[in-house]
């Protein structure tokens, strides 16, 4: 496993790493939710280590938090230790593989891949959010899912172990693999075996082409967290939302938008959690008073959500 390793005796300084009281909505794909109690940006394997050593020490509840593109933090904020991945975005090369750290945005290791050389994720140019986040839900567009190239994972468990899973695709499935509802890991690095590419013109023209079909459905207008309900089987959720006339609904300053009926976007800004939940709520109930189907969230609650099934 690729890390870089301090010198032994070089003590990690928490009182440099700990913020108190830091505000999520900026850290928010949607613009919303309250303050972590406490946070922290690690940078490398050691940092994180030592942040999760502290945790547990002293009986600190863990949240991880990547680009929250597909996640609605509470409005009353993350109880505990919020793990902010931003600052973990190395990457590096070895002959076939491109190895990237969970904190990097997807569309900008798509970009540094191309520029290494390496094609093969180009047909998910644009997706919003982390390699982490793509990896946990097993992100797709286009046909294709993140796993389709995806060779081994790194990830720490929260006794600080490093450990490291060799990638078999009947791991995932449809916005499912075997770190979607594990809540006692941090995914750390990634390896995916791309192909190499002499014509990175070419590779980065078809990356550009789909981001721009992507920008074409309105889905960078206004601030969101990406579609909000699975597609049940056999059909697509953003349809059985249309037909049941919900484009443009609003409740406070969340609404469904109108080029994509299974987003809902925060155009003023002024929505809050509470109103996206809300409008999610009355959309699923709409959806099954029409057509008798139960929508699934694809999202997830993160921080102090009033109901157990929330966290």
């Amino acid at each position: 496993m690729h890390t870089n390793v301090r010198n032994s005796d070089e003590k990690i300084n928490l009182d440099h790493l700990l913020i108190e009281q830091v505000e999520l909505a900026a850290h928010s794909g949607i613009h919303t939710g309250g303050k972590a109690d406490l946070a922290a940006y690690p940078s490398d394997f050691e940092e994180l280590r030592a942040l999760l050593d502290h945790a547990r020490k002293y009986s600190i509840p863990i949240t991880i938090l990547g680009g929250a593109t597909n996640s609605l933090i509470s409005d009353d904020g993350i109880e505990g230790l919020t793990i902010i991945t931003s600052h973990l975005r190395r990457r590096h090369v070895q002959g076939e593989m491109f190895c990237v750290r969970s904190g990097l945005l997807l569309d900008r290791a798509i970009d540094l891949a191309i520029e290494d050389g390496l094609g093969g994720l180009e047909l998910l140019g644009g997706l919003p959010g982390t390699v982490g986040g793509a990896i946990a839900g097993n992100s797709g567009a286009h046909g294709m899912h993140i796993s389709d190239v995806l060779y081994y994972v790194d990830y720490m468990t929260f006794d600080g172990k490093l450990h490291r899973k060799q990638i078999h695709r009947d791991d995932f499935s449809y916005r499912n693999t075997p770190f979607s509802n594990r809540k006692d890991i941090i995914i750390y690095e990634a390896g995916f075996r791309l192909t190499p590419i002499t014509q990175t013109s070419e590779a980065r023209k078809r990356k550009d082409e789909v981001k721009a079909k992507r920008k074409q459905n309105g889905q960078y207008e206004h601030p969101s967290i990406g579609c909000i309900f699975k597609n049940p089987e056999g059909m697509h959720a953003g349809q059985l939302i249309d037909e049941c006339g919900l484009k443009g609904l609003g409740i406070g300053g969340a609404k469904v938008s109108s080029r994509h009926a299974n987003f809902i976007i925060n155009p003023n800004k002024q929505a809050t959690s509470t109103d996206i939940r809300a409008l999610i709520e009355h959309v699923r109930q709409e959806v099954f008073e029409k057509h008798h189907v139960r929508l699934e969230e694809e999202i997830h609650y993160v921080g102090r959500w009033q109901d157990a099934g929330h966290t």
